[in-house]
C-alpha cells in the first residue's frame, strides 16, 4: 500500500504531465472547500468560501447544510479531512463529531454532529486531480461537476450547496430554492498548511 504522502506526490505529478484525472479517497492533509462559479466570472481564483451552515438540531444531534460564508459569517468547523471516501468536519479545537451525509440529486452536501447516536459516515466522497485545475475538486460518487450553488429563501436566507440540480426538476416544496436561481460551481479542496 502506498503512503498518503507518496499518493499526493503521483497526483501532483500526473497531473503536471498532463497524464489525466487521478482520483484519491484519502488526503493527508486538513483543507477548506471553495465553491468556482463555472458561469460567470470569480472574484478570485480560488472560489467562495464554503462552511458548514445551520440546518436545524434535535436533542443530542445537530446539521448542516455546506454554505457560502458569505451567507453564513461563521465558521464553527474550520477544517476537513477525507478519509476512507467519507468527509469528516473538525471543530476548532481539532475534535471530530461531524461527517458529510449521504448526498443525493436535488440535496444539499449535508452534515451531521452527533456524540450520542452512531452515525455511520457514507463512502462516496473523493478528491479529482485534473490536469486543467489548480486545485483538487471534491466529487461525490465520482461525479466533481454536479455541484450548484441555490439560494434558500426564509427568515435566515443562505446559499448552499446542492448536489445534481435541473431547473427542468421542480424541488419539493418545502426545500425553498428555486432550481433556476441555482448555478454551476466547481468545489475546489483548498489545503490547510500548519
Amino acid at each position: 500500500m502506498l503512503s498518503l504522502a507518496f499518493q499526493l506526490f503521483l497526483v501532483s505529478s500526473a497531473a503536471a504531465l498532463g497524464i489525466g484525472p487521478i482520483t484519491l479517497g484519502n488526503l493527508p492533509l486538513n483543507f477548506t472547500l471553495a465553491a468556482v462559479n463555472t458561469t460567470h466570472p470569480n472574484t478570485n481564483r480560488t472560489g467562495a468560501p464554503l462552511v458548514l451552515g445551520q440546518n436545524g438540531a434535535s436533542s443530542g444531534i445537530s446539521f448542516y447544510v455546506t454554505s457560502t460564508y458569505a451567507s453564513f459569517p461563521y465558521d464553527d468547523y474550520p477544517s476537513l479531512g477525507l478519509v476512507n471516501n467519507t468527509l469528516r468536519a473538525y471543530t476548532k479545537d481539532g475534535r471530530w463529531i461531524t461527517n458529510a451525509t449521504e448526498v443525493r440529486s436535488g440535496q444539499t452536501l449535508g452534515w451531521v454532529t452527533t456524540t450520542i447516536y452512531e452515525q455511520p459516515a457514507p463512502e462516496i466522497y473523493s478528491a479529482i486531480r485534473l490536469p486543467a485545475h489548480e486545485y483538487p475538486l471534491l466529487a461525490a460518487h465520482g461525479f466533481f461537476n454536479l455541484w450548484s450553488l441555490c439560494p434558500f429563501l426564509g427568515n435566515y436566507p443562505q446559499t448552499n450547496v446542492m448536489f445534481n440540480v435541473s431547473a427542468d426538476l421542480p424541488p419539493s416544496p418545502y426545500l425553498g430554492f428555486d432550481p433556476s436561481r441555482c448555478y454551476g460551481v466547481l468545489i475546489n479542496i483548498l489545503s490547510i498548511r500548519s
